[in-house]
């Protein structure tokens, strides 16, 4: 099976460019409310993910702190460069161990171009659906939860 079928499509993701200012990376991941988001260049290959940390620690090595966040574009910090992509072209069993380490896996075509995400979210909905297909039914959230009285 093709990992195309859990892709989000980069036309429905937030991502970053690189020449983005670091004030201006902020303010789209606060906007969005995501702690990470991919960053790609003008021309549409793949650069890294930058993360709340990195920017983080990037404005603590700023001569000037958060007054050169105006000035200083993504391309000038070290991204968290853990987060790899995967191509379009593997299997699902690349992505089910991509999925245990990340939250999401940015998705290259074979030119390295950003085509999209697929989210951890939208694997594991995919992995109880095949379960309950197959009469097997996970327990709910409400289901383990353990109630605790007090006398």
């Amino acid at each position: 099976m093709n990992i195309l079928r859990f892709l989000t499509p980069k036309q429905e993701v937030i991502y970053l460019y690189e020449d983005y200012t670091m004030e201006q990376a902020l303010r789209v991941m606060e906007r969005a409310r995501y702690s990470a988001v991919p960053v790609v260049r003008r021309t549409g290959e793949y650069v890294g993910t930058v993360t709340e940390g990195d920017l983080l620690w990037a404005v603590r090595r700023l001569e000037n702190g958060f007054a050169d966040a105006p000035h200083t574009p993504l391309r000038t910090i070290p991204h968290h460069r853990d987060n790899r992509p995967l191509r379009a072209s593997l299997d699902v069993t690349a992505l089910l161990e991509t999925s245990m380490e990340q939250n999401f896996a940015p998705v290259v075509d074979d030119r390295g171009m950003f085509i999209g995400i697929i989210t951890r979210r939208r694997v594991m909905k995919y992995l109880r659906q095949q379960l309950e297909e197959l009469g097997i039914r996970p327990p709910s959230v409400e289901e383990k939860t353990v109630h605790v009285h007090a006398s």
